[in-house]
């Protein structure tokens, strides 16, 4: 198992990839509210992966707790640049699909 400061880095990223794949018109808004967004849920997620490394939860699980963190991801800049909420929603999907993929790809 690697560390949480390897999962973390690459974490951030993998964030900065997806929104740089997905987000042109908004990086610095996006980067910005993902980040903040990760921060605020940090500690949780340190003690997720080491969870899940060690087997006692699943991804589905980890699916679970880090879509329950959802009014923690505020997304300020991106509403304040007029981003409509189902596109708010495709923002945070790929915000979790990327946290799981991450977490799977150098965790497990």
């Amino acid at each position: 198992m690697k560390t949480f400061a390897e999962f973390w880095t690459q974490l951030l990223l993998s964030i900065k990839s997806f929104i740089g794949d997905n987000w042109n018109e908004l990086t610095t808004e996006a980067i910005d509210d993902a980040e903040k967004f990760l921060t605020g849920i940090k500690d949780d997620a340190q003690r997720w992966i080491s969870l899940l490394a060690e087997g006692k939860l699943t991804s589905d699980d980890l699916l679970w707790l880090v879509k329950g963190k959802r009014d923690q991801a505020e997304l300020l800049l991106l509403k304040e640049k007029g981003l409509a909420k189902p596109d708010l929603d495709k923002f945070f999907e790929g915000l979790i699909e990327t946290i799981l993929s991450t977490a799977l790809k150098i965790i497990i």
